[in-house]
């Protein structure tokens, strides 16, 4: 298995990945998206790296640099980690966020930050796993129904 930068060929597979953690995406709109964040920019403040084990698709992360005015450093922001059902346990995820902070790393960061939903207590324990500890409680407020 290889983790590498996402490419337009990859955009299916990322999307039915999406779909497996209840995001459901059509391909076209995530072509869109991928077209107009342009992450093999290397200005742009997106990546998205996928696990790729023979051509297919395993797993997918997608990183964004935040600068906030309040505080001295970047961050970085992982909005989506997702592997198949099918390869879970395997080191596909270990991967992707080992490759997330090295990216994370070299565009200035100082921290990764996630947010999980509550109900996955599976991925609490993978995030815990690698590291990661609970720091904030977030709230959300849908503003589009």
């Amino acid at each position: 298995m290889l983790v590498r930068e996402a490419g337009s060929r990859d955009l299916e597979g990322i999307a039915a990945l999406f779909g497996q953690l209840g995001y459901p995406n059509d391909p076209a709109r995530l072509a869109a998206r991928f077209a107009a964040a342009d992450p093999a920019d290397p200005a742009a403040n997106m990546q998205v790296l996928v696990a790729d084990d023979g051509g297919t698709v395993a797993g997918v992360a997608v990183v964004h640099v935040v600068t906030p005015l309040h505080v001295p450093d970047r961050w970085a922001l992982l909005s989506a980690l997702v592997v198949d059902d099918a390869r879970r346990s395997a080191g596909t995820g270990a991967a992707l966020m080992r490759a997330a902070e090295e990216w994370a790393v070299a565009h200035g960061c100082a921290q990764l930050e996630l947010s999980s939903n509550v109900a996955r207590t599976r991925a609490h324990q993978f995030y815990e796993r690698q590291g990661y500890r609970e720091k904030r409680v977030r709230f959300v407020k849908a503003l589009v129904r």
